[in-house]
């Protein structure tokens, strides 16, 4: 078993009691922090490669606490839902917007992750979904993980793909670059120590497999934990974490905020792709749905 693996297992955190106090902290301060009704909502200027160019728009990271059925991994409405068959999930919207010539892209990645993992890890994937627009047609893309594999189905407007199912076997080593953005904010612990290096059978973004018309499969990739550095966005300073990690495409590098709730801040590619934090809020963004509400839109600067 590599590194990531073991550390994401909590095997690190009961090497020492010092370890183990550090580790509960981090428990009482996700439900502290996560458990008050509230979504947090940060918003980016993102430069995004597409046919070859590099392309203006703005992105949204949207992080948020609900139950699902533990059936149909389904967000759950009904008051008739038994706590035995909800999972209580933190949840990644990652809403992407850009322009090409005369038409536009809409495009949305959410990530399902368990907070409190059956198989005794925090943060157990346990469904992606990807929709993607455009002026073409559009895709719906989802996956969920049962019993050690990830069984998915594709429906795409282009004949090429057309609407077809896929299922992979998880290796003990898996991991997927959407759900990376909910691990690597280490919001119940550390998984990996600072500077170390770990190799995985990375899943692509469901986005990036979009973009290249790829089928779903793992790639070999290095994951690797940087030192604290210092990372300016404007006229804002951060103590900022490194995060690398290449899925073919070339490199590509997350800043998280060191400081808890350890917000995404920044990332770039080797492609010239980038996005920089403008702002965030945190709020029940599902109620907030009146034309005076749009003066928030206003405050993330996003149009």
């Amino acid at each position: 078993m590599n590194g990531f693996v073991s550390l994401i297992g909590m095997g690190l955190a009961a090497a020492c009691s010092g370890a183990v106090v550090a580790v509960a902290a981090e428990v009482q301060d996700f439900y502290a922090h996560w458990g008050d009704g509230r979504a947090e909502i940060s918003s980016y200027e993102v430069v995004q490669p597409r046919y070859g160019q590099l392309r203006q728009g703005y992105g949204v990271l949207i992080f948020v606490t609900e139950d699902i059925n533990r059936n149909t991994l389904i967000k759950v409405e009904s008051p008739r839902t038994s706590p035995e068959d909800r999972i209580y999930v933190f949840k990644l919207n990652n809403l992407l917007k850009f322009t090409t010539g005369i038409y536009d892209y809409a495009v949305m990645t959410s990530v399902f992750s368990a907070v409190e993992g059956e198989g005794g890890e925090p943060f157990e994937l346990r469904k992606l979904s990807l929709s993607a627009q455009e002026w073409c047609g559009h895709v719906y893309d989802e996956a969920r993980v049962r019993t050690g594999r990830l069984e998915g189905q594709l429906n795409s407007y282009f004949e090429r793909e057309g609407r077809h199912s896929y299922q992979m076997a998880l290796p003990s080593d898996f991991a997927s670059e959407d759900h990376l953005l909910i691990r690597i904010r280490e919001l119940r612990g550390s998984i990996m120590a600072p500077g170390e290096e770990a190799e995985v059978a990375l899943l692509p973004s469901f986005w990036s497999l979009r973009r290249r018309h790829r089928p779903h499969e793992t790639v070999r990739a290095s994951l690797t934990k940087g030192q604290t550095e210092t990372l300016v966005i404007g006229e804002r300073s951060f103590e900022a974490i490194p995060w690398r990690w290449d899925t073919g495409e070339g490199p590509k590098t997350v800043w998280v905020e060191k400081e808890y709730p350890r917000r995404i801040l920044a990332w770039e590619d080797s492609r010239g792709g980038r996005g920089r934090l403008i702002e965030t809020l945190r709020e029940p963004y599902w109620k907030l749905n009146g034309n005076g509400d749009v003066a928030l839109r206003e405050r993330l600067g996003i149009p």
